[in-house]
């Protein structure tokens, strides 16, 4: 009979040749950990819930009761026939006459000179009964635990494959994005759906597909560049694959015939020399001499094979790089081709931190603001709120610049660059905020700017801003802006 422990070790088993079959490019090590997780929590809740949920429990308090009743009081015919009245509840189909026949029989004997004792053998019988219940509550028990694990089991695969396409999902839009793939454990900790999913791989398409947009992410991304420096390692990785292998311990199928005297597979034919005494000596002289015509068995197992990688990396010395606020403008100017671009930048930038391991941190403005920290893994599920909201209002970008040197002020802030994405069409800034950004400045912050418009240029007098590009949307054309008096869009 099968094993409840071996039915449940087996999910490891299909979930390995569900994931080295259908996703065979899921194999580094923090996926391998959050797999393992998740079958050995499948495995605890899995025995938890056969325990709770037990239809037999009732037979099991019954059968412990009258085990204890025996051992305390022994044996009389009522207490058999009480046993056996439980026992038909848990089989209908127990052959009652059979135990009520014994109980007669060891009375008719009591008189007799060879016979036990009465009490002797009631004993017997009712032990002989509490055995037969315990076995056909036993069986009962295990074909209903097999029958739930197999039904949990095939949920679980449901699950994992599901699963398993949202990560391979994911992995296509880090591909596009540009995206350090170990970054998905975090990033998708949350548990993303695939309309998130969805939502964010149309946005990777789009950047994908918009080339000066993806030019001007990159000059995004480049910031501090120059005091970037690099390290080539050389990363260990395991690659998985199955292969099917011949079980010759196993009788799962017919294979052939073998001579020999295996008696529990020998064919018909030669067990029917055995129907004639004339010809039962042939039977005998063929097992003696192992020239019995057998059926060869075997079957087949699935073995997991895991080799060592090694490939060469350029790594980024992430000491020097830091952090990143973004002031956009959600004002209702920016509505259409500006709004696309913002958000398309957004992401980029977004992403790229999340690579750097860079923190980051965005400020959406209009009349008022609203502050994100989209430093992963929580900020992925406000990544996306903010690509799905619409941009209204007026505009008003002096609140955004005070909360980005309030942040500025705070430790894990220092030396962040800021960057404004405006269509910057709002009145010139005053003297203070000026003065508060130059300070900053002085603290090795940097700001930078991205003019976004069809628009000819609105000149600001204060030259605060390090570096900035404008982007024109009637053209398509982006060009860094350079000017003696710092023009913005």
């Amino acid at each position: 009979m099968q094993s409840l422990n071996r039915e449940i070790a087996k999910a490891k088993e299909f979930v390995n040749i569900l994931q080295s079959r259908n996703f065979p490019n899921l194999t580094d090590e923090k996926f391998k950990i959050v797999l393992n997780r998740k079958v050995s929590n499948w495995e605890t809740s899995t025995r938890v819930h056969l325990e709770n949920t037990n239809p037999f429990k009732k037979h099991q308090s019954k059968l412990n009761f009258a085990k204890w009743d025996f051992k305390a009081h022994g044996a009389c015919e009522e207490s058999i026939l009480g046993d056996l009245s439980n026992y038909k509840l848990l089989n209908p189909s127990v052959n009652v006459t059979f135990w009520e026949r014994k109980i007669l029989a060891a009375k008719r004997k009591v008189d007799g000179k060879e016979s036990k004792s009465i009490t002797e053998s009631l004993n017997a019988i009712r032990r002989n009964e509490q055995e037969a219940w315990g076995k056909e509550y036993e069986k009962q028990l295990l074909e209903w635990q097999l029958m739930e694990v197999q039904r949990l089991r095939v949920q679980l695969l449901k699950d994992l494959k599901e699963w398993f396409e949202t990560i391979q999902q994911m992995k296509e839009v880090f591909d596009e994005l540009d995206v350090d793939p170990e970054l998905l454990w975090d990033l998708s900790a949350g548990e993303l759906s695939e309309q998130d999913i969805s939502y964010l791989k149309q946005w990777a398409e789009y950047l994908n597909k918009a080339e000066n947009i993806r030019e001007l992410c990159e000059l995004m991304g480049r910031l501090r560049k120059e005091e970037q420096s690099e390290r080539t390692e050389i990363i260990n990785s395991t690659i998985q694959y199955c292969v099917r292998k011949i079980d010759v311990t196993s009788n799962e199928m017919v294979v052939g015939i073998e001579l020999g005297r295996d008696l529990e597979n020998v064919i018909p034919q030669e067990l029917a020399l055995l129907s004639d005494s004339d010809v039962a000596l042939l039977f005998d002289l063929k097992y003696v001499e192992n020239r019995l015509m057998c059926f060869s068995k075997h079957g087949y197992k699935n073995e997991i094979f895991e080799e060592e990688i090694q490939k060469t990396v350029t790594v980024v010395d992430e000491e020097k790089m830091g952090p990143i606020i973004i002031c956009v403008d959600s004002s209702n100017s920016m509505q259409g081709a500006p709004e696309y671009i913002a958000k398309a930048l957004t992401l980029s930038i977004v992403s790229r931190a999340a690579t750097q391991n860079r923190k980051c941190y965005l400020i959406n403005f209009s009349t008022s603001i609203e502050t994100l920290d989209l430093t992963p893994p929580k900020g992925i599920h406000d990544l996306i709120d903010f690509l799905k909201m619409s941009f209204h209002g007026g505009t008003d970008v002096v609140p955004a610049l005070y909360e980005g040197v309030k942040m500025m002020q705070d430790e894990n802030y220092e030396k962040a660059d800021l960057l404004v994405i405006s269509d910057f069409v709002f009145s010139p800034l005053s003297s203070d905020i000026v003065s508060l950004c130059k300070k900053q400045k002085e603290n090795e912050n940097r700001f930078f700017a991205v003019a976004i418009s069809p628009f000819e240029t609105n000149r600001v007098d204060e030259r605060f801003f390090d570096q900035g590009w404008k982007y024109n949307t009637r053209v398509g054309s982006l060009s860094e802006i350079k000017n003696d008096k710092y023009i913005l869009i």
